[in-house]
């Protein structure tokens, strides 16, 4: 029984749970990005350009994480959509006989 409601807990929410972290993720990257950068371009002799570079890289590796998340979760959307579609052609075929 537990693990049952588990599993049904779990297969529900995993989408949420991905979405709500698109703001951590997209925040960590640029951070990421920006002080590797900084850090990088310190070593190679301009931090300022560093911090620039590393900055827009990772705005891009934020974007590009949330619209996979987007993906993955309109890819759920999609096969929950197409499971209870299969389940009402099952439930009215078995009314038809």
């Amino acid at each position: 029984m537990f693990k049952h409601r588990l599993n049904q807990y779990k297969n529900e929410n995993v989408g949420m749970f991905d979405l709500a972290s698109i703001g951590i993720t997209l925040a960590l990257a640029i951070c990421i990005g920006y002080f590797g950068g900084k850090w990088l371009g310190g070593k190679l002799g301009n931090a300022a350009i560093g911090s620039y570079i590393g900055f827009g890289m990772g705005v891009a590796a934020g974007f590009m994480e949330m619209f996979r998340s987007i993906a993955r979760w309109n890819r759920r959307l999609a096969g929950l959509a197409k499971k209870q579609g299969d389940t009402s052609e099952s439930a009215q075929d078995t009314e038809e006989a």
